[in-house]
């Protein structure tokens, strides 16, 4: 397969503008860039958190999610008391009651509910009780409640160098030419779900196109990529839902939630053999509003980060990339205040 040479240098152009004028005029322009992107970013938060009320579906769900999560660590505390929650498991019962059962978030809900309700001997709120009562018996959707997990099977699950595995994973910036397999990609995403989210309420999406047009089109969106780009086998952009945070202090846990699930979604690349690189979203709003036309994405999903991905090359050449002291990330036992 033959690829086209990139034609740009790819990155953000580094240059000095001559001029006392030019230099005022760029910093003017620099600012005024930084104070649209804020504002953009809080009205889309604004607009889509559940700040006084659930709104929307998608809301609602990530609510069940949330209640769910309080009941099950609260029967998994060492010293586990039956009423804990009863508030929480009220609000549950309602949502439900209103609708949210016939969603996979709902499923999950009626599942604890149940559990919990075991737990408390029947001591539990009449919301709950009728709404149990009302759906009679149902099979489960999963392990819900608490589950015991046993020390030795943990040891044999995570018996490997993680630390030479994570050293292994290099961004790569050449790719083989042979197509991804798509079960790979899946493992892969599955594998992305197992990592930790506020609680549990799962807010991250991955889109991933690996047809060639369709990568070459959504890569236009991103300046990193212009010199290898075109020898990706897939590319993927994850998003978090706005509609799953709750209040103020959650305005940056969409960045947070879907900075983990990256990691965990191109380490898991990399645990199935595949090449991967991150692809920077520190743009500018017009760029992320061109991106998201292309995509044809939902005002309420921000975009996190995009990352490549393909086969491995035959021949790699990947940066140094020298890591500090292991002193520069890590304190132990620092004085307090």
């Amino acid at each position: 397969m033959t690829r086209p040479a990139p034609k740009a240098e790819a990155g953000r152009a580094v240059s000095t503008p001559a001029g006392p004028l030019a230099r005022l005029w760029q910093a003017l322009r620099r600012e005024s860039r930084f104070w649209r992107g804020v504002i953009y970013d809080a009205r889309r938060f604004r607009r889509h958190a559940w700040l006084h009320r659930a709104r929307s579906e998608a809301s609602r769900d990530a609510r069940m999610l949330a209640d769910a999560h309080f009941l099950e660590y609260g029967m998994a505390l060492r010293a586990a008391q039956p009423g804990f929650g009863r508030a929480r498991a009220v609000r549950l019962a309602g949502d439900l009651q209103g609708g949210g059962q016939a969603t996979d978030a709902g499923g999950i809900g009626r599942d604890t509910l149940r559990v919990w309700t075991d737990f408390n001997a029947g001591d539990v709120p009449d919301a709950v009780a009728h709404l149990l009562g009302d759906q009679g018996t149902h099979e489960p959707t999963g392990p819900a409640g608490v589950t015991h997990l046993n020390p030795a099977e943990i040891a044999r699950d995570t018996a490997f160098d993680y630390l030479a595995f994570a050293r292994s994973r290099h961004s790569l910036r050449r790719f083989g030419a042979d197509p991804v397999p798509q079960d790979k990609i899946r493992r892969a995403a599955e594998a992305a779900q197992y990592t930790p989210s506020s609680c549990n309420r799962q807010t991250c999406h991955l889109h991933v196109w690996t047809e060639r047009a369709l990568i070459d089109r959504v890569r236009a969106h991103q300046a990193g990529n212009r010199t290898f780009g075109h020898e990706l086998g897939g590319i993927a952009v994850i998003t978090s839902d706005l509609r799953h945070w709750e209040h103020s202090g959650e305005r940056y846990q969409a960045w947070i939630d879907g900075g983990l699930f990256a990691m965990s979604f191109v380490h898991a690349l990399h645990a199935e053999g595949l090449g991967t690189c991150m692809l920077n979203w520190s743009v500018d709003v017009a760029t992320d509003k061109a991106l998201r036309r292309t995509i044809c994405l939902d005002d309420a999903h921000a975009v996190i980060v995009l990352v490549g991905f393909g086969t491995l090359a035959e021949d790699l050449t990947v940066c140094a990339s020298t890591r500090l002291p292991i002193e520069t990330v890590l304190s132990m036992n620092p004085p307090l205040a």
